[in-house]
């Protein structure tokens, strides 16, 4: 048996979070599935050992296991304890903020191997416009052992359908070689017309 990916791709502020949450309560509320929501390390939204979307409407918080994201592997104690203590298999494991994690595609494809079904949430772009940490890599697993991609829509203010993460730095755009990963919430998404990336080299 091996278990099923359900990806949730996209910008800031396309609800990812939400629905990360959304469905983890549905396994558990009907398909009474034990659900272990992870967090890493480098996820800076809500407290310690929570998971909190910034939609205010539907699932906006769940409590989560804390790991470091630069070594998701000592995640497989704890399920190993939490089976021992339920009795029964985890079934499902759900990871959000899957760009933060390092060895995410490895990491994920033993817990699918391991017949854990597994929800991962993320961005699919850094502030570049580039592929950010593992996530893009995630959907040939979904290729090789089935499940979803589904794509969370963002809208820039113009209205039109947002691809990008806009980072402001005091309300200006961050420049290209500012850190990939900083503290704070200063981002809105964005159109390709009104994206803006100061000092691109491209």
């Amino acid at each position: 048996m091996q278990g099923k990916l359900e990806l949730l791709l996209g910008p800031m502020r396309s609800n990812k979070t939400a629905e990360l949450l959304r469905r983890a309560e549905m396994r558990r509320q009907y398909a009474k599935q034990y659900v272990l929501v992870l967090k890493p390390s480098d996820d800076t939204k809500g407290g310690p050992g929570v998971v909190e979307s910034r939609n205010p409407n539907g699932h906006t918080k769940m409590r989560a296991l804390e790991f470091n994201s630069g070594n998701p592997w000592e995640v497989l104690g704890a399920i190993a304890e939490t089976e021992r203590e339920i009795g029964k298999r985890v079934e499902c494991i759900a990871i959000d903020e899957g760009q933060f994690v390092d060895g995410l595609f490895l990491f994920t494809k033993h817990l699918l191997e391991s017949n854990h079904d597994v929800l991962v949430a993320g961005l699919d772009l850094d502030f570049r416009a580039i592929p950010f940490g593992e996530m893009l890599n995630l959907t040939w697993l979904v290729t090789a052992f089935g499940g979803s991609i589904t794509e969370c829509m963002a809208y820039c203010s113009c209205g039109a359908r947002a691809l990008y993460s806009q980072r402001l730095i005091d309300g200006q755009p961050a420049p290209y070689l500012s850190p990939v990963k900083m503290p704070g919430d200063s981002y809105e998404p964005r159109c390709a017309e009104h994206f803006v990336l100061p000092g691109r080299p491209h």
